[in-house]
């Protein structure tokens, strides 16, 4: 089993190569407003180094967001045409989730620009607070209300330290077939508006 995991969303370019249920690649670094010029070669390059032909891949997980504008629908748009193309199963998971913590229950943050932010709270699959927008402001106070509660994601513009930055090894372990998109035309970036 050839997994292929994508995340675009926000500032890192995000792709990992499982096989045989074990994470044995992953390229990741920050490529704020770069990832339609990375994202490919970087595709090809862990397929290469790998020595997986990329119509092998039996599965992919991407992130459908919320997150940059631009940067959800670069990763979408590889996985949907590569499943389209190979006939091959594709799972979706929201950005926010994919920062939550496995054993505690997590704030998950990603700046929203404009003094917000997006979030959402998770423990475990369990869904605590639904991905949304909110007020910078109303972010602290919640925080504030949950100080047991693990803090993950882009954190640095709320001078927070983040708890997690283990995006690619979430996905895989959250891939379950809850997440499988029945139908990838209907595919679709999720765009959260206050």
């Amino acid at each position: 089993m050839i997994t292929l995991l994508l995340d675009s969303t926000y500032k890192n370019l995000s792709i990992g190569l499982a096989i045989d249920n074990k994470m044995v690649d992953i390229i990741e670094y920050e490529c704020w407003q770069a990832q339609s010029e990375y994202m490919m070669s970087e595709l090809e390059n862990i397929l290469k180094r790998n020595s997986v032909d990329p119509k092998t891949v039996n599965e992919i997980v991407v992130t459908n967001g919320p997150g940059s504008y631009t940067g959800v629908r670069i990763a979408l748009t590889i996985a949907k045409i590569y499943c389209l193309a190979l006939n091959i199963p594709c799972y979706v998971l929201s950005s926010l989730k994919v920062l939550q913590l496995a054993d505690k229950p997590s704030i998950c943050l990603i700046n929203a620009r404009s003094n917000r932010s997006y979030i959402g709270v998770y423990k475990n699959n369990e869904e605590i607070l639904s991905d949304r927008v909110m007020k910078n402001e109303e972010v602290k106070e919640y925080i504030e209300k949950h100080m047991d509660f693990a803090i993950c994601g882009d954190t640095d513009y709320l001078e927070i330290e983040s708890q997690n930055k283990e995006i690619l090894h979430n996905m895989f372990r959250l891939k379950d077939e809850k997440y499988l998109q029945k139908d990838i035309l209907t595919l679709s970036a999720v765009y959260l508006k206050d």
